[in-house]
């Protein structure tokens, strides 16, 4: 493991040459992979020394990690080190915090030291999902609703509307694949499809879902829906899902375009489209 090394030299006064102790306390480090502590002690009557120390990890105003050992050192055992390893994988900037302290015959002893060290992130999962995907895998959603195009929907409205027939309608199509990429990004794929997604949230902000826009509104959002399209179809290797939920045929959904401008709820949208 990497040390950055941290030695304090701590002379200890002697209450008498019968029980003379001197240490080296603490020879410390910390990187991404864990922590170690150390040092010698020179026993002069005692067999032994007791101790305790705790090593805390904090990333942030955030402790991540947290440590407390206790024991007795012997005179034989007197050039001493303890580590171990953080047990997660580490992303960012990180502060490492270590208190040793020894119960000698001089009395009580306590040292400490602290270092930082940043820690490099693994590359995001270069693979996403499509809306047929999370339509069939409700148990992988890691929210229970979400906000799309100015309205919130729980995940049982969101499932609601993946079963939504399209028949050409664009706001509904990009509306699949709209929460397709918010749970890709939610999951942990590269965010780089956030633009796309405040496009994608701003059209269905002004044309609501099923309002079935023409022209130039027609256009903007099928250029909206194959970026995210594009991006949901990064699928990984070991998955190959069906995404036939785009095929289904049902009676087109028609809401007035008077409305686009008006406040939306989910129920306004149901109802609309019951």
């Amino acid at each position: 493991m990497k040390r950055n090394v941290l030695v304090l030299m701590v002379a200890f006064v002697l209450l008498s040459v019968s029980s003379t102790a001197f240490a080296t306390l603490p020879e410390c480090g910390g990187d991404c992979y864990g922590w170690s502590v150390g040092g010698s002690l020179i026993f002069g009557t005692p067999d032994y020394m007791d101790y305790e120390f705790t090593v805390e990890l904090t990333q942030g105003a955030t402790v991540v990690y947290s440590h407390f050992q206790e024991g007795s050192i012997h005179r034989d055992d007197a050039d001493f080190v303890f580590f171990g390893e953080w047990g997660m994988e580490l992303c960012g900037d990180y502060t490492m915090t270590i208190v040793f302290t020894i119960y000698g015959p001089w009395g009580t002893y306590t040292d400490s030291c602290t270092e930082s060290f940043p820690c490099e992130c693994g590359p995001p999962p270069t693979c996403t999902y499509t809306p047929g995907y999370w339509k069939n895998h409700i148990e992988a959603w890691p929210v229970e609703g979400l906000t799309v195009g100015c309205v919130y929907y729980t995940n049982a409205e969101l499932l609601d509307i993946f079963d939504w027939p399209t028949e050409g309608d664009m706001t509904v199509i990009l509306f699949h694949h709209l929460v397709a990429a918010k749970l890709n990004v939610l999951t942990g794929s590269d965010d780089y499809i956030n633009d796309s997604i405040m496009a994608g949230d701003d059209f269905l902000c002004i044309n609501l879902l099923g309002s079935s826009p023409e022209g130039n509104l027609k256009d903007d959002a099928e250029a909206i829906k194959d970026e995210l399209c594009e991006y949901n179809e990064l699928e990984c290797e070991e998955e190959e899902e069906e995404d036939d939920m785009l095929s289904i045929s049902a009676p087109k959904v028609k809401i007035d375009k008077a409305a686009a401008t008006e406040e939306s709820s989910w129920g306004a949208i149901k109802k609309k489209h019951n």
